[in-house]
């Protein structure tokens, strides 16, 4: 939650700085037009600034709110540029500063009956800040905009203008509806989007296992057909990242993806999990004899007969050169005996590339199977399988040995005379 967080701050820095130039240089631009539209005669005050502040003091006051806006923008783009973050106090106080000077320039410049000017006003940067900033800030600048259009008039009320509080109030109802029913719509486009940042966030991680739901799009557009098309995509690409090329099984990453998958599973049904850890006899001699393309050709049929001999389930993987493992969910020490059994008798019984250079293999198989407390033992469980390989290769090859405690023992005895290790 707080990685996300900080994303959004980084995000709405990014954000804030660009839009501080364009701030800028509209603030730069409209005092120019209003200090040369003063001079000439041809922007008098509204008869409410006029009866509240006098021309001059208002002119003061104009002058002193540009050089203020101005710095308040120089000062929040030097520190997002320094910090390269911005919180949401960053956020709301920039948008209020745009919302002050708006009914500001309002106050000043038009009639009672024209406040609703500054309704139109607010209304655009209420949409840019929902765009940018999100539902909450833009709920709180659409409060802050009903209270200063109810304060205007309240402040013309009071310096003698004439006021209908009931044409007010019908006007900041249609404006407060209107801004809601957008934001609604706003609101629905982003959370979409955001959806779909997060299955590519998740995709480029080499989680797949999201899809969009185009259903629940009752009205398609184009997030919609993003959407679609991430999905027509999302399997080749899961073939891609997950699948290693040349056996055709999971690569190191998915196998450990879909292992923490199957652990959580398991944890949550408290049922058990087996990991067979295989090795290739001898296979270096293929390729000293053969060549490295019969190499390839023999792990692709590896792969294919791993998988012909796994279950639906299971998932079967290459982790190394000549290296696989087999993860089994719901299965016991019995059930990984059987499986282990079952892929040592199809090797010895297969022939590979055939019908020329017909290569024979053996394999050795270190097998565990335990019950799951939490997603934590997968690290544990490839540390006993790796145990009972490594037993099974020391024993002699072309056979399955089921982890026991006293396997680190006979590990730790053998490497004082350094054995080789176990594909070799």
């Amino acid at each position: 939650m707080e990685s996300e967080r900080a994303r959004v701050d980084t995000v709405s820095a990014d954000i804030l700085i660009w839009q501080t130039g364009y701030r800028l240089a509209l603030a730069v631009v409209l005092g120019v037009i209003t200090v040369a539209l003063r001079v000439v005669g041809s922007l008098p005050l509204s008869a409410v600034a006029d009866s509240a502040l006098g021309p001059d003091r208002a002119d003061w006051l104009m002058a002193i709110a540009a050089v203020l806006y101005t710095a308040l923008v120089l000062l929040i783009r030097a520190t997002v540029r320094r910090t390269r973050t911005a919180d949401r106090t960053l956020s709301t106080l920039m948008m209020a500063a745009d919302l002050t000077v708006v009914f500001w320039l309002v106050f000043l410049v038009a009639a009672p009956d024209a406040y609703f000017f500054g309704l139109f006003l607010a209304f655009v940067s209420l949409q840019i800040t929902h765009v940018y900033f999100g539902r909450a800030p833009a709920l709180l600048m659409l409060v802050a905009t009903a209270v200063a259009y109810l304060l205007l008039n309240d402040v013309a009320e009071r310096h003698g203008a004439t006021i209908s509080w009931g044409r007010i109030w019908v006007t900041l109802t249609i404006f407060g509806a209107g801004a809601i029913l957008v934001t609604r719509v706003q609101s629905n486009l982003q959370e979409r989007l955001d959806t779909l940042v997060s299955m590519f966030q998740k995709a480029e991680g080499g989680d797949f296992s999201d899809s969009y739901d185009v259903a629940a799009d009752r009205r398609p557009d184009s997030i919609t057909s993003v959407g679609r098309a991430y999905n027509r995509m999302r399997t080749q690409l899961a073939e891609i990242v997950l699948t290693d090329p040349l056996s055709g099984c999971y690569n190191r990453r998915g196998f450990e993806q879909l292992v923490r998958r199957e652990l959580a599973r398991a944890a949550r049904a408290h049922t058990d999990v087996a990991l067979l850890a295989i090795d290739l006899d001898h296979f270096k001699q293929v390729n000293d004899t053969h060549g490295h393309l019969v190499g390839d050709r023999v792990i692709a049929e590896v792969g294919e007969l791993l998988r012909a001999s796994a279950r639906t389930d299971d998932v079967v993987a290459r982790t190394g050169g000549e290296e696989f493992m087999i993860l089994a969910p719901n299965t016991s020490l019995d059930g990984a005996q059987h499986l282990a059994l079952r892929i040592v008798d199809a090797f010895r019984r297969r022939i590979f590339v055939e019908p020329s250079p017909r290569v024979s293999l053996t394999v050795s198989i270190g097998v565990v199977a335990d019950g799951v407390p939490n997603e934590g033992i997968a690290e544990d469980l490839r540390a006993r399988a790796d145990e009972a390989l490594y037993a099974a290769k020391r024993s002699g090859r072309n056979r399955v040995v089921m982890w026991s405690s006293g396997l680190d023992a006979l590990k730790l005895k053998h490497a004082e005379g350094k054995p080789a290790a176990p594909g070799s």
